[in-house]
């Protein structure tokens, strides 16, 4: 309880940084919005001349884009640390971390809330209620997949920042696998087929991040719903054992630091 208490002021007070500026903040949460909306276009004017490609339609894509959106904002506003957690460990900042009371990993998801991040919560739950045909009786199946989602999404940056402790290049390189696993999460499962769908079920998990749920949404099932739990629970332990891992190589002085 004291580290979920000492999370919820970390973050409460990340998020009143970042709202600080309440014309920057509009201004980011309305280029985010604006940058939706063109995607959605153009997935709009695809389907307008083919109606199907691959079993996904129009509302199907609208689903999977609604979730994605919804996710990444999540993971943006609560956990917004992620995405410089590479940086921040090759420049030695946790070390004041280390000072402080247990949840080292907590502190540093909850550094920072990025502001553009509200935007994309706002559309993604616009796209949700709207375009993706769902009833109200669903909206414990997609918190469900939202819970799911944002946890693997979350997690797998961990992994990827967590590199950081073995190489210095994973300063970008942790930044570049979280783009392309936001990527690969934006289009329709059925293109994925072989070797791509061996990666997104795996190194880049969109498989896991949203199209699983897209899959329960479509049509609950124990099964699907055990898919994304187990997926949840598995890479959270994954981000846990490589981040406890990187911090056993850190407290040895064997990052380099710079």
């Amino acid at each position: 309880m004291n580290a979920a208490a000492t999370y919820a002021a970390n973050i409460a007070a990340a998020i009143r940084t970042s709202l600080m500026d309440r014309t920057n903040f509009i201004l980011q949460s309305l280029g985010m919005v604006v940058n939706d909306v063109f995607f959605l276009t153009l997935w709009y004017m695809f389907f307008a001349g083919f109606k199907r490609v691959g079993g996904w339609g129009l509302t199907d894509v609208a689903l999977l884009l609604g979730l994605v959106m919804t996710i990444v904002g999540i993971a943006g506003v609560f956990f917004g640390g992620f995405r410089d957690m590479a940086a921040v460990i090759l420049r030695g900042e946790i070390d004041a971390l280390l000072t402080q009371p247990k949840g080292v990993l907590a502190r540093l998801l909850a550094r920072e809330s990025i502001a553009n991040a509200w935007g994309d919560i706002a559309m993604g739950l616009w796209m949700l209620a709207t375009f993706a045909g769902l009833s109200w009786r669903e909206i414990p199946f997609v918190l469900i997949c939202l819970i799911g989602g944002t946890t693997v999404y979350v997690a797998s940056a961990v992994v990827y920042a967590s590199l950081a402790f073995w190489f210095a290049g994973a300063r970008s390189f942790a930044r570049d696998l979280t783009d392309f696993m936001l990527m690969f999460s934006s289009y329709p499962g059925s293109i994925f087929t072989g070797a791509t769908k061996f990666v997104a079920y795996t190194l880049l998990p969109a498989g896991f991040v949203v199209l699983a749920p897209v899959t329960f949404l479509r049509a609950p099932a124990l099964a699907s719903f055990a898919v994304i739990a187990a997926s949840a629970l598995g890479y959270a332990a994954l981000a846990a054992l490589a981040f406890q891992l990187g911090m056993r190589r850190y407290r040895q002085g064997k990052v380099a630091i710079g």
